[in-house]
Parts: C-alpha cells; structure tokens; sequence
C-alpha cells in the first residue's frame, strides 16, 4: 500500500499576519514620509518668508525720492522734467532791482530799488528747465551738502526776482534762479537738488510730507570737491543784481 505524502494546508492566519504586518510598515513609512515632506515644506516656506522680509521696505526707503543726478551743464532728465545747471555764483550781497520803460526814449532802464545781505554766503544757482508734459511750478529747491544736511531756498528774495515761482513748459528752456543762504563751509562737495511737485491736491495740506513717496528730483552737482568750492570763494563778486522778471 503506497501512502502518499501531500504539503500541509497553507496556514492562512499566518500569512494574513504576514500581509497585515507588510501593510503596517507601508503606513509607517508613509506616515515619516509625510511628516517629512511637511517639515520640508515648513522649512521652505519660513526660509522664504525671511528672504522675502529683507526686500520689505521701511518708511526712510518708501518716503525717500527717485534721484537723478548731473553734473554743471549736463541735463538730469527726471521723467516729468529736464533741468540743467547753467552757472553758480557766491556772494555777501545781492541787489535788487526793478526795470521800467523811459517815457520820453521808449527805453528800457533798470532801477535798484534794495539790497540784501548776509554774514553767510549767498548762492545763486541758475538753471534751465524743461517739462515733459504739462507745466511745472519748480519751487522746492535745496542746497544739499556731502553729509546729507540741506538749506532750502531763501525767502529773503522773493520769486518775482528768480522765477523760481514761474511754471516750467513743454518744449521750451526756462531760466530760473535758486539763492541759498549758507555758511561757506556747506560749498565743498555740495548739489543744488530740485523736486518735482506733488500731485496729491488737497491731501498735502492735511497731511504735509506724507505722500511723497518717490517723487522725482534732479540733483545738480555745484562742487564736486574742496578744490571747487575754494575756487567758488576766491571768484566772489561784492554783490550779484537781480532784476524783476515777469
């Protein structure tokens, strides 16, 4: 009698602890893997967020104009207008003056009518401007120093003298002059730097300043070192006239 040998039934119980063991590994490893991407992703997004914050501007930025600078006779083309420097002149004294038609000859003749002084310096800037659009009032005006320090215009001699208060145009040069009342240690290395207006209306008397953001201005280079300035000093008239022009 052959009595044959047959394999042992499979034991499903073990091979279903097998599967389900094969199973929960799988989960694990999803599980780390997708912490890990998690945390990656973290990562990225935090590294991000700090790179990005230093682009972040602050306020100094954000209120600080668009520069553009030339130097004497050159054109500093700001987009809204185009200003050259002309001539630069120092004095103690300037003289004021008036014009007026001779009623016999049908002349012209030039009446000083007052003078101003100063311990300090005056500088009188002259420039040719030019708008790229619409007309321009130029009248914010500034000598500005190597260190960053800054006079404004004088307001001891009025616009009718300088101009400065006249609008600028489209397709023409317009003369004006800026005069400066400084001490003569300013000069060296220093611009005279012209704004564009702002065009916020009403919003600049309620809040002087605080939509000035990026408004163009043209930078004039008056002395480029020591050397310049002493120059400067050393050709100084007694006095500089200016004359009423309408």
């Amino acid at each position: 009698m052959v009595q044959r040998l047959t394999a042992p039934p499979p034991d499903d119980r073990a091979e279903g602890e097998g599967r389900g063991e094969e199973t929960r590994q799988a989960g694990r490893a999803r599980r780390v893997a997708r912490r890990l991407g998690n945390g990656t992703i973290a990562l990225v997004i935090a590294a991000t967020a700090v790179y990005a914050h230093t682009f972040v501007m602050d306020q100094d930025v954000l209120d600080a104009p668009l520069t553009t600078r030339a130097t004497a006779g050159a054109v500093a083309e700001t987009g809204r207008f185009g200003i050259r420097l002309e001539r630069v002149v120092a004095t103690r004294t300037i003289r004021l003056a008036t014009p007026s038609n001779d009623p016999v000859t049908g002349g012209e003749t030039i009446k000083e009518t007052g003078h101003v002084g100063t311990p300090d310096i005056f500088v009188v800037a002259t420039v040719r401007a030019t708008s790229a659009g619409e007309p321009l009032w130029l009248k914010r005006a500034s000598l500005r120093t190597r260190d960053g320090l800054e006079y404004t215009n004088t307001d001891r001699v009025y616009g009718i003298y300088t101009r400065a208060d006249h609008p600028i145009q489209h397709g023409w040069w317009s003369e004006a002059d800026y005069v400066f009342e400084v001490p003569p240690q300013a000069l060296p290395g220093a611009s005279v730097v012209i704004s564009a207006p702002s065009t916020n209306g009403i919003y600049d008397e309620i809040y002087p300043g605080r939509y000035d953001q990026l408004l163009p201005e043209a930078s004039l280079s008056l002395t480029a070192d020591d050397a310049s300035a002493r120059r400067l000093l050393d050709d100084m008239p007694d006095s500089v006239r200016l004359v009423v022009r309408l």
